[in-house]
């Protein structure tokens, strides 16, 4: 009785394993359980994707072995030599049913599960047929390290299998093991299968130096295997990669030729001819193949993307085609809405946006944009909300400096300053980077006592931070806090007594004030002798001997400063230091230099008038 109740035991097992082999896919599901179940190495592994064909050819047995050991077993339907039985090859009962669980969380899309048996059998086993059902499910997971090591194991079970070779090139290809890929790539060819060349090339063609190395090995494939276009487009891929061009192109045409319905050869020599710098002929190449082949999108992209540099129109209605052909196509949708961004037809690119979000793809992209369709339609909150929304990435620095930028100049500081500390929590690494930022925001906007008062808040978390203190100097400079503007210079001298542009900035400041000329000389003097080329310290010299009196010297520093640097700060120094010395006219000519120089300077009408203002003042005495 208890003999009988395992027997049953068993046969349900197999009966359970193969049908959830055989059971149909829910519609639309892709999962990578939809072959026969468990079978041994020497089976035909290939069958594993026919939906339980060859069924029978393989033969399924259940024996006791020592009153309780079961295996699950399974041949080839080839017979040996002497025709005798088939050879079994039998699984113990503890593999046999972590496969049939593998098998059922398969078909209940436990992917996951399914692999980790799976992968942990094929090593355990040595199994080839369990090593390919584990690199398939590993692929279709993206599980890399998995499926590769699965991939690795299932051809040096099965060196002879075409598909197991095929599977090494792809795998060892995306983890930049080229010389193993093109080894394995080579076998598949051997073996009759095919091999994704062009996978391999393509990891190459932005790397030159890689480009070179690889080279020879593609044109010793092309030669092995003249009649190969796979391996003729390859070499093609990689020839152009190493800049020669007109060989790559001569290959494409000669692929063309031999096979008009291979569509990768015309779309290998459109890059090619773009590189050439050849657009006109790509243009019309791409345009050809677009009408003959109007449901091809690789193609139709291809003409897109090529359009863009010069004909938005035309582009715009490639891209329309192309989403009408595969509409939920994520990167299509984004590529015609940031035309229509950028051509400002705002109310077609808001809802291919908003489907973006809908589809949770490119969703950092879709709030950057929705962000500016908003900012620029006055939708300043909208706008906000937006930018906020993006993450880190190509968008993310341009979206926290727009939408911070709007909270400021509207003056909504309180949620500015919480952006701002989220922003500093978020990234610890980068908080003087953001109380910068927000600094320039809040000066640029007239908030100079919140700048100040921000800065300090932040010196008093980061008191190491010279950048936050040289801020926190500019701000009170601005305004008109003397006393912190020097308290935060000094500071910095104290630390650095040997630099430059500090002990000139100080310097430079101080010439404003009658009673500290000489304090101001001193430091100018030893930033000079650090520095004797930098034109500003020159400038700040030469300012300094005007404001002592020494208009001469001032001239001679003043207008070598110029000659270094056309600044209209400079040239605003020079003339008046001329005009002190009578030469008016000179001055003058100097004063329209420097207005050429920036038409917007403020210093130079500033010293114009209050020097012609003195003069007059001085000829109504004079005549009085």
């Amino acid at each position: 009785m208890q003999r009988q109740s395992q027997l049953l035991a068993a046969a349900i097992s197999v009966a359970v394993l193969c049908a959830c082999s055989q059971q149909p896919q829910q519609p639309g599901a892709q999962g990578p359980i939809a072959a026969p179940a468990i079978q041994a190495g020497d089976a035909n592994h290939s069958s594993d994707d026919q939906g339980g064909a060859n069924q029978g050819d393989r033969e399924t047995t259940d024996r006791e072995q020592s009153g309780s050991a079961v295996s699950a077993t399974s041949a080839t339907a080839q017979p040996d030599k002497n025709d005798a039985k088939e050879k079994l090859k039998p699984f113990p009962i503890e593999t046999f049913y972590t496969l049939l669980v593998a098998e059922v969380a398969g078909n209940r899309e436990q992917y996951d599960l399914a692999l980790a048996n799976y992968y942990f059998q094929a090593e355990r086993t040595k199994d080839a047929g369990v090593a390919a059902r584990a690199t398939r499910i590993a692929r279709f997971l993206n599980a890399r390290r998995a499926a590769l090591r699965s991939a690795q194991l299932w051809v040096e079970l099965e060196p002879d299998n075409a598909e197991a070779q095929l599977a090494a090139t792809a795998e060892l290809t995306l983890a930049g093991e080229l010389d193993n890929a093109m080894h394995h790539a080579e076998q598949a060819l051997v073996l009759g299968g095919d091999a994704p060349l062009q996978s391999v090339a393509a990891t190459v063609v932005d790397n030159e130096e890689l480009a070179a190395k690889v080279l020879p090995e593609f044109q010793r494939l092309s030669q092995k295997f003249p009649d190969n276009h796979e391996v003729s487009l390859a070499l093609a891929m990689v020839l152009r990669a190493n800049k020669k061009n007109e060989e790559a192109l001569r290959i494409t045409r000669v692929v063309q030729e031999q096979d008009p319905a291979l569509l990768d050869a015309p779309l290998l020599e459109s890059h090619i001819l773009i590189d050439m710098g050849r657009e006109k002929e790509a243009r019309k190449l791409l345009e050809n193949l677009v009408s003959l082949y109007p449901k091809e999108s690789r193609l139709r992209l291809q003409y897109a993307r090529l359009l863009i540099r010069d004909d938005l129109e035309l582009a715009q209605q490639q891209f329309i085609e192309l989403v009408k052909q595969r509409p939920n196509d994520g990167n299509l949708l984004l590529s015609l809405a940031l035309i229509q961004y950028e051509t400002k037809q705002f109310d077609k690119a808001k809802p291919l946006l908003e489907k973006l979000l809908a589809m949770e793809e490119h969703e950092s992209a879709a709030h950057f944009y929705l962000a500016g369709i908003a900012e620029q339609t006055g939708d300043i909150k909208q706008a906000v909300t937006h930018y906020r929304m993006v993450r880190p990435g190509s968008d993310y620095v341009q979206a926290i400096t727009h939408g911070t930028a709007l909270l400021t100049a509207s003056g909504n500081l309180a949620e500015t300053q919480q952006w701002f500390e989220e922003l500093r929590q978020r990234h610890p690494g980068q908080q003087e980077q953001f109380y910068l930022l927000q600094t320039e925001l809040l000066t640029k906007h007239g908030h100079l006592k919140e700048a100040q008062s921000l800065l300090a808040n932040a010196i008093s978390i980061n008191e190491d931070n010279n950048r936050l203190i040289y801020a926190h100097a500019m701000a009170s400079e601005q305004l008109g806090d003397i006393a912190n503007f020097e308290l935060s210079l000094r500071k910095l001298l104290s630390r650095d007594p040997d630099n430059a542009n500090l002990l000139n900035t100080l310097g430079y400041k101080l010439l404003s004030y009658d009673d500290r000329l000489n304090e101001a000389m001193v430091l100018i003097t030893k930033a000079l002798d650090l520095s004797p080329d930098d034109p500003a310290i020159i400038d700040s010299m030469g300012w300094a001997q005007h404001r002592l009196g020494n208009h001469s010297e001032a001239v001679k520093y003043l207008q070598r400063a110029l000659s270094l640097l056309q600044d209209h700060e400079i040239a605003a120094h020079l003339g008046e230091a001329l005009w002190a010395l009578g030469e008016r006219q000179q001055a003058m000519q100097v004063w329209e230099q420097g207005l050429q120089l920036n038409p917007e300077s403020k210093l130079i009408p500033e010293a114009m008038q209050r020097l012609q203002d003195q003069q007059r003042l001085e000829q109504h005495v004079t005549e009085s």
